[in-house]
């Protein structure tokens, strides 16, 4: 058991990335006042942390359901990957006038615009993106794994999550140390990075619905 929970750590550790995040948080973010942002933070990942459970729980028989195979989900979670890397890439470079009025517009959010930034983009796809839902749903296979294999993982994703809500509390700081010409360039460079692993990820789809006879 401590063999498959270290197997699950390891892998779920390597797709949320919690570290990885913190560029791509700040600059969804960065117009929102400090006190804002924490509280942010924490719901976005109670957010993300209930879609992920949720489909642990039921992600499978879902899809099953609606005749979703994996693989098509892969294609459109990698192309939703890929729109928002674009974003990431070309808003940072190109900041115009434009960027001020967002800035305006941020900073007079109201509650209810705060909870829909905190549902979209951070908790999803942002934390619980479509290979993070993708991994939990394939560690949890009711085909693969028992029920106390799938309480194991969900532990590990759990500690996970805890994880990425401090790593996401402390990103003030790694502002406030790199600057904003630091954050600009680390959006970029994750955006470039997002950008290729949303390719791979349409790749694996299109590659496995080729192997299933689907295309």
């Amino acid at each position: 058991m401590f063999g498959h929970a270290f197997y699950d750590f390891i892998n779920l550790f390597v797709v949320f990335n919690p570290t990885g995040i913190v560029p791509q948080y700040l600059y969804f973010t960065r117009h929102v006042p400090a006190e804002s942002r924490r509280k942010l933070a924490l719901r976005c990942v109670l957010i993300a942390t209930a879609i992920l459970v949720a489909f642990i729980i039921l992600g499978q028989i879902l899809l099953e359901a609606l005749g979703i195979t994996l693989p098509s989900f892969n294609i459109a979670g990698g192309i939703v990957l890929l729109v928002i890397s674009l974003r990431m890439i070309f808003e940072s470079i190109n900041q115009t006038a434009g960027e001020n009025e967002e800035a305006k517009a941020v900073q007079s959010l109201n509650p209810n615009s705060l909870k829909e930034l905190a549902v979209f983009p951070l908790a999803t796809p942002l934390i619980a993106g479509p290979g993070g839902i993708l991994i939990v749903v394939l560690l949890t296979d009711n085909n693969n794994f028992s029920i106390p294999e799938q309480a194991v993982t969900t532990l590990m994703l759990l500690a996970i999550m805890a994880f990425t809500c401090l790593v996401l509390l402390a990103a003030e700081k790694v502002q406030r140390v790199m600057g904003i010409t630091g954050i600009n360039m680390m959006s970029r460079v994750s955006g470039l990075i997002l950008a290729a692993l949303s390719v791979e990820t349409i790749q694996d789809g299109i590659s496995a619905s080729i192997a299933a006879g689907q295309f």
